[in-house]
């Protein structure tokens, strides 16, 4: 009689988008400046707000108090619109600054497609419409189900079980948190994904190298997504660094 072969465990990937997916040719902060300046006649208050791995949200508020204006939910909702207006227009220009897809990240999600339980999705800090935006011009958008945004939570850390929570909604059983892998650039995605017993897989390709990611506590960490190689062995190497508990 033969054995049954076991059936694969369900596995998250939440990918993050700037530095892990894609370069957008500093679009994102361009777009930004130009919503600060038309709204408020200035954009200095952008200059010294930190963005690497937070969320637009997160983001926006600080803008607006560096500029001494209300930052109320109706003051970042109207930036938020003027901001998304000017992603459309800053997305398509022609600038020195690398805009592109990253290495290995076409043949990752090309690899993964045939797989029925592994299912991709976003977690970033991009207002949604922002991430459509961005994936859009590189044709990426239609690759992801779902996902967990700026507009969902001010912290990146809240963004993993709104992540997961999405997930269960639409069928997908996550009974162990390390089988939710986190895929990002900065030290910020390696914590959201620490802070909820999440895998952290870490790629260099944004503005932190690879060993500070290491140090941010990465299970894994790779100087771009080519480096995973041909096939999928390290999903289950790095899923199965801990024993099951239920996802939060």
């Amino acid at each position: 009689m033969m054995t049954p072969t076991p059936t694969p465990t369900p596995t998250l990937l939440l990918f993050d988008i700037d530095g892990t997916l894609v370069l957008t040719g500093r679009a994102g902060l361009r777009a930004l400046n130009a919503a600060a300046l038309r709204l408020f006649g200035r954009a200095d208050g952008v200059d010294d707000v930190p963005v690497s791995g937070r969320t637009d949200r997160a983001i926006v508020r600080d803008v607006l108090r560096a500029l001494g204006e209300d930052s109320s939910d109706d003051a970042i909702d109207r930036m938020r619109s003027a901001y998304l207006a000017e992603l459309q227009a800053e997305i398509v220009k022609p600038v020195a600054d690398p805009s592109l897809v990253l290495p290995g990240v076409l043949a990752l999600l090309d690899a993964v497609a045939p797989h029925p339980h592994l299912h991709v999705a976003l977690l970033t800090g991009n207002f949604a419409r922002g991430a459509e935006i961005k994936l859009g011009h590189f044709d990426l958008w239609r690759r992801f189900d779902f996902g967990a945004f700026g507009d969902d939570h001010f912290d990146r850390r809240d963004l993993v079980p709104i992540a997961a929570a999405h997930a269960r909604a639409a069928g997908i059983e996550l009974n162990d948190p390390a089988r939710v892998i986190v895929i990002g650039d900065t030290p910020l995605d390696v914590d959201c994904a620490l802070a909820h017993g999440a895998s952290a897989l870490a790629v260099a390709t944004g503005v932190f190298e690879r060993q500070a990611l290491v140090d941010a506590g990465a299970h894994l960490a790779v100087d771009t997504l080519a480096d995973l190689g041909d096939d999928l062995t390290w999903i289950d190497e790095l899923a199965g660094r801990t024993a099951p508990r239920t996802v939060a």
